[in-house]
């Protein structure tokens, strides 16, 4: 007499259920896209000034910050104005019409600001923006 198929006296396996492991995946994935949800970029604390109005195209420039108390960053790192300086020079070289977006922080005095201003151009690079909030 025939034996039917899957149905196998010596012991062996001759599928495999899958069905778990999916599940599994499934649960992990899940649990992975609800807690991403709760993860926060660090991000620098500056007060913006407010305008009616903003340029939307900033997130396609290199980002330069200014904090309270003074602080230079340069793409959410730490840097001195020497090395603002030297980094800009480069990429300035590599793209000529690159954009520099300064966000400084609206307690800081014109002079602070115009001052990273100055040695932004100073790197030449033409085109600078401020970043404020709507």
């Amino acid at each position: 007499m025939a034996a039917a198929p899957g149905n196998n006296d010596s012991g062996e396996i001759n599928n495999i259920n899958i069905t778990p492991m999916v599940d599994i995946m499934l649960v992990l994935l899940v649990i992975f896209m609800v807690t991403a949800n709760f993860l926060k970029k660090e991000s620098v604390n500056i007060n913006l000034p407010k305008v009616a109005a903003s340029d939307p195209n900033v997130a396609q420039s290199i980002q330069v910050a200014l904090t309270k108390d003074g602080k230079l960053l340069m793409e959410g790192a730490e840097t001195d104005r020497d090395r603002l300086m030297a980094v800009l020079t480069r990429d300035v070289r590599i793209r000529p019409n690159m954009r520099v977006t300064l966000s400084a922080d609206e307690s800081l005095s014109y002079g602070t600001i115009a001052n990273v201003m100055g040695l932004i151009r100073k790197s030449g690079v033409s085109r600078i923006a401020l970043s404020v909030k709507r």
